[in-house]
């Protein structure tokens, strides 16, 4: 029998850059899963150095076997995506709920799980930027 999956939640609250940088650092340093869905309903709009981290974290993902998905995008953040071309490593999906979905369309079975508490097990090398 297979372990289930396990992905993280994160709610961004706005989409000021030292907001994105915060939520990027919270990842590099207590994550435990690869994968990671943020929602991002309650952001209006993102300006380019702040979808930059976002972008940079997906490559991080992406370098150890994960993936980033926002979830829940106003129309002004996934038109900022679609002019960057960044959509390849921001797969935007219209709710959290759909971002879950999305994880099980194999089959796979996918837990929720929590921000470690003290230092993450995903990534050990800490000097990797945000």
């Amino acid at each position: 029998m297979h372990r289930p999956a396990q992905y993280h939640l994160l709610l961004l609250p706005d989409g000021a850059w030292d907001t994105v940088e915060c939520l990027a650092a919270m990842i590099r340093h207590h994550a435990i899963a690869s994968t990671i869905i943020i929602d991002v309903s309650a952001v209006d709009r993102l300006n380019i150095d702040a979808l930059a981290i976002l972008v940079r974290k997906a490559m991080r993902l992406r370098s150890v076997g994960g993936e980033l998905f926002l979830a829940g995008p106003a129309p002004a953040v996934r038109k900022l995506i679609e002019r960057t071309g960044s959509g390849c490593l921001l797969h935007t999906l219209p709710s959290s709920a759909a971002a879950v979905r999305h994880l099980t369309r194999h089959g796979r079975v996918w837990h929720q799980v929590s921000l470690a508490n003290g230092q993450g097990t995903l990534f050990t090398d800490l000097r990797e930027p945000v």
